[in-house]
């Protein structure tokens, strides 16, 4: 309903009757999918999506929810099933891949650096590199320009704990466990690389680079790869699952009751790896820094 001085105006003749209608029209959220327009040619509407008699996007396109377009925003119920049509959806994108292509706003792995030709582009270098280095030259580690520091470039698209013990892990190694690091650098060939603070960082353990982008022959290009980098870590079921989740079923329980959730762990054995120095698997890369008790 509007006010009486709307009425009264637009009766006199001061108010058009387009700010009347104005007036009515429901403001949508911010945030939301544009309306009255047509969906690009090469795009496949579902079926059950349906448009406009023009063939643009409207209200019931996406909502199943009966005079949705007629609903104050606050009274719309957006946790019927029906609020997103084919719903409920886990994930919102899960809705939106409907019509879009999920590949083309997937983020890019930017370890995965060489095309079909084993060629790279210099642009994907400069997402962690100031500038792109010449992995042809002999380049020592104090000339090199990352656009953080490397202890902390990693964060920027992984968490900061990934995986088990990664806190852990980012402690000043002991003079002696030095020397066990050095003497693996020796052994093996290769760079286990530590921070401005002489800390474990990522780079310590993994390499950021795929497999050919540095030469083999190079401590900063040897690797272990078993699997390629755009098909990630493989992981197997293992029979250790039992022993490990008894273990830790008490504490987890204990945490559930505290507010933290419910928390399911299952342990898994690496079957495949990549961007890691040494192996994990057969324990060779542990080696590398721990001496074990036999």
């Amino acid at each position: 309903m509007f006010g009486r001085s709307y009425l009264i105006l637009f009766l006199i003749g001061l108010l058009p009757l387009q700010l009347i209608a104005e007036e009515k029209k429901i403001e949508l959220p911010l945030m939301h999918h544009l309306v009255d327009i047509k969906p690009p040619e090469e795009m496949k509407v579902a079926d059950y999506l349906p448009l406009s008699d023009e063939g643009k996007i409207i209200c019931k396109t996406c909502h199943g929810i009966k005079d949705i377009d007629k609903t104050e925003i606050d009274r719309v119920d957006k946790k019927a099933d029906d609020f997103h049509r084919g719903g409920p959806y886990e994930k919102l994108s899960d809705f939106c891949y409907l019509c879009h292509d999920k590949n083309d706003y997937q983020r890019p792995n930017i370890h995965n650096l060489l095309d079909e030709d084993g060629k790279y582009d210099e642009k994907d270098c400069e997402y962690c590199h100031k500038e792109a280095p010449d992995p042809e030259k002999k380049i020592k580690r104090d000339e090199l320009e990352f656009r953080l520091p490397p202890e902390n470039l990693c964060w920027g698209c992984h968490l900061d704990a990934p995986h088990f013990n990664a806190l852990n892990h980012r402690i000043e190694p002991s003079r002696e466990m030095r020397k066990r690091i050095a003497a693996s650098e020796k052994k093996h060939r290769i760079i286990l690389p530590l921070d401005s603070e002489n800390k474990v960082m990522c780079v310590t353990c993994h390499s950021p680079h795929e497999p050919g982008v540095i030469a083999e022959d190079k401590p900063a290009g040897r690797q272990v790869a078993d699997v390629s980098v755009e098909k990630g870590v493989q992981y197997e079921d293992h029979g250790w699952n039992k022993v490990f989740r008894a273990d830790k079923e008490k504490r987890l329980k204990k945490l559930a009751a505290q507010g933290g959730g419910a928390h399911q762990l299952k342990y898994q054995r690496l079957q495949d790896e990549v961007l890691l120095r040494l192996s994990a698997k057969d324990g060779t890369l542990c080696l590398a820094c721990h001496e074990f008790e036999r």
